[in-house]
């Protein structure tokens, strides 16, 4: 086996192989508490998820490797990844419990955490106003806002900072889409309010319905993947069709060369 240097984990995280990126397994159920913690604790904190396409993007993109290193907790999003984390580290994890994206969570965070305020980043207008309107009917007493994502620039970018710092929210869903969310996050981290904050891809707009969800038995047949492609080819055949191939080349050559991810400069 290929030897590494590994970094310090914290309690429960799991360090890929070869790569050095690292997952925090968790079920819905340890997740809602530790959103819990987190808003009663009034910090800043921030929920990542780990799939093959962050992967790749941890491998060639320096910015958005500090960002995953700086997070709270780093889900096992993908199926593949959760794969390599139950491999490397041995432990009993479930397909069916521990594979958690934003689709899994969402719908009980209004049930199941208490958090009371909620602001809604990204996506379309019709998206953006489906997801808030979801999450109110969900429990009318907290409260839900929105900001669209479309046409995104600095003047936007701006906005949204200054109203979300106005509003003061628990905790932040933000779906830009992968790497602009993760960009925006660590490019406004100093500025942002205290909050929860969860990068959720595209998340907003399957909740909303505007886009075709993936059923949900997909998930833990490692299957979500080839609905995404079979209903958004065009948009999605480079991510799942040449990524795969593209980050095993990469992880190959690290793995001959024997350097471990965490000795890459950033």
């Amino acid at each position: 086996m290929l030897k590494h240097r590994t970094r310090a984990l914290r309690p429960g995280t799991i360090e890929i192989p070869v790569s050095g990126a690292q997952v925090t397994p968790m079920d819905t159920e340890q997740l809602y508490r530790w959103i819990g913690a987190a808003w009663e604790a009034r910090r800043k904190a921030l929920l990542l998820g780990h799939n093959l396409h962050s992967l790749y993007l941890w491998e060639v993109a320096p910015a958005f490797r500090a960002l995953y290193r700086r997070a709270d907790v780093v889900l096992a999003d993908g199926f593949p990844v959760l794969k390599l984390a139950r491999w490397s580290s041995g432990r009993d994890l479930s397909a069916k419990r521990h594979r958690l994206g934003t689709l899994d969570w969402l719908p009980g965070l209004l049930h199941r955490t208490p958090v009371r305020r909620v602001a809604v980043v990204g996506a379309s207008p019709e998206s953006n106003a489906g997801t808030v309107a979801r999450l109110r009917a969900d429990d009318p007493a907290r409260s839900v806002e929105g900001w669209p994502g479309a046409g995104w620039d600095a003047e936007l970018e701006d906005r949204v900072v200054a109203e979300l710092r106005a509003y003061r929210p628990d905790f932040v869903i933000v779906g830009l889409g992968m790497p602009l969310q993760e960009e925006f996050l660590a490019r406004r981290w100093a500025q942002l309010p205290p909050a929860v904050y969860a990068a959720a891809g595209g998340a907003i707009d399957q909740y909303s319905g505007t886009q075709a969800m993936p059923p949900r038995w997909l998930g833990p047949l490692g299957l979500e993947w080839a609905y995404r492609l079979a209903t958004q080819p065009r948009r999605l055949a480079h991510r799942y069709l040449v990524e795969p191939w593209l980050l095993a080349r990469l992880l190959a050559v690290k793995a001959l060369r024997g350097r471990p991810a965490t000795a890459l400069p950033d």
